[in-house]
């Protein structure tokens, strides 16, 4: 009798309290551990599908398809050119650059990871690659490769915000506000690189007594990079298959073809020429992430259908008085504090509609963009959900033997979060707000 009276109870709510609870719902039975990613995704979705809060037209509306055929694609020429040996070789020299040493291995990760994401939109095809590679490198060390990756997530996401091409979020801000490549340079590159100081020196304190338990088996890889390639003229078509895919997805607004169609078109391209020299590719698609970001857009969507993230930015803004300062620091914790926890492509829009209007009334809204994307960048790092990078990314991981639970990233995400928005918060008012 209690399922039936639970799911009249259901029906007879609001649709927005239903997709408000379910999205919070959701939410606490993965960061409480109580249930895996996709399977409490895929609940949420059912209850609002069987609540009618959302139709499955309406459903599927929601689901970014560019998205995901570009995880899809990345994941698949990824997975091709580990099958080849790729990772292992590139790995193998970058672990020789620095004999061994974890602590350095990590610091070199870390940039690179940092001015890949910098300048491309798709940095979750930065920081997959660089995790493999980390992965890759740390079996045959002996080291636990945890660590690693997830300090190249938080490089990753602070990399992001940074330039006008860097992601999602600043392409669109960048769209909207007329904000040219030169001015987030000017104002975004040194918060991003404070950040990244602030979050490698606190993460390595952290951490420190388990990177000091660190002992690799070597201080020279004991195979040289020839050795781990099985197949030379493979793997030259794919390097070049790839670096092809990438520039497209850097040039995509020019050319006019979206990343996802790009993704998808050179991988299928790669996998007719490689043909079983890939080996069984497709099984090795982590289609499990792919269906869990499917499911969080779809949460999201409901509310966003049902005004709840419009109605929060509103607010916000009712708030403010017409403060600059207490405008920003708003604009900023909240952007923070939601990215921590959804997506901040949807915050992001709601925003740019609130901000556009502000600056129809006259309010010089410059500082209020730049406070919107650092929130954004920052937060990514809070959780596991927080970016499509860190799902992706934790997937990778733990389909490979080195489970990521999702409290143990929040944890470490959450503090490295506050202190780094603190220090940002200071930063945006010297500059913009006092």
């Amino acid at each position: 009798m209690s399922s039936p009276q639970g799911l009249s109870a259901m029906l007879i709510m609001s649709p927005k309290l239903i997709a408000i609870a379910v999205f919070v719902g959701v939410y606490l039975l993965i960061m409480l551990g109580l249930r895996e990613l996709t399977i409490a995704s895929l609940a949420g979705v059912a209850i609002l599908l069987l609540t009618r809060v959302l139709t499955w037209e309406e459903a599927l509306s929601y689901m970014d398809f560019d998205v995901l055929g570009m995880l899809m694609g990345v994941m698949i020429m990824i997975h091709m050119l580990s099958k080849v040996g790729f990772f292992r070789w590139l790995g193998i020299h970058m672990a020789n650059m620095v004999r061994c040493d974890p602590v350095k291995m990590m610091l070199v990760f870390i940039f690179i990871t940092f001015l890949l994401s910098s300048f491309t939109v798709a940095n979750v095809v930065t920081v997959l690659l660089m995790a493999v590679v980390v992965i890759e490198i740390s079996e045959v060390l002996g080291i636990d490769p945890r660590p690693l990756v997830i300090s190249l997530v938080f490089a990753s996401n602070i990399g992001g915000m940074s330039t006008s091409i860097s992601s999602l979020p600043n392409i669109l801000v960048a769209s909207a506000s007329g904000l040219t490549f030169t001015d987030f340079v000017i104002n975004m590159w040194p918060v991003a690189l404070v950040n990244l100081l602030v979050l490698t020196s606190v993460f390595f304190f952290l951490r420190r007594e388990e990177l000091a338990r660190m002992r690799p088996k070597y201080t020279t890889m004991p195979v040289s990079p020839s050795e781990v390639i099985t197949d030379r003229k493979l793997l030259l078509f794919l390097i070049t298959m790839f670096s092809i895919m990438v520039f497209m997805m850097v040039v995509s607004p020019v050319i006019d073809i979206s990343p996802g169609a790009i993704a998808l078109i050179i991988s299928a391209i790669a996998l007719v020429v490689a043909g079983e020299r890939a080996g069984p590719v497709i099984k090795e698609v982590d289609w499990e992430a792919l269906i869990s970001i499917s499911c969080l857009l779809v949460l999201v969507g409901g509310l966003e259908k049902q005004g709840v993230i419009h109605d929060l930015s509103t607010a916000i803004m009712a708030s403010t008085g017409g403060s600059l300062w207490l405008s920003l620091l708003l604009i900023f914790w909240s952007s923070t504090l939601v990215s921590c926890f959804v997506d901040n492509v949807p915050f992001t829009i709601a925003l740019i509609s609130v901000l556009r209007d502000m600056a129809r009334a006259g309010v010089d809204v410059r500082p209020l963009w730049w406070a919107l994307l650092a929130g954004a960048g920052i937060g990514g790092n809070g959780t596991v959900v927080a970016s499509y990078a860190n799902i992706v990314v934790v997937g990778e991981t733990s389909k490979r033997g080195y489970k990521i639970e999702p409290r143990a990233f929040a944890r470490i995400g959450l503090p490295l979060v506050f202190l780094s928005s603190a220090i940002t918060s200071v930063i945006l008012l010297l500059v913009h707000g006092l």
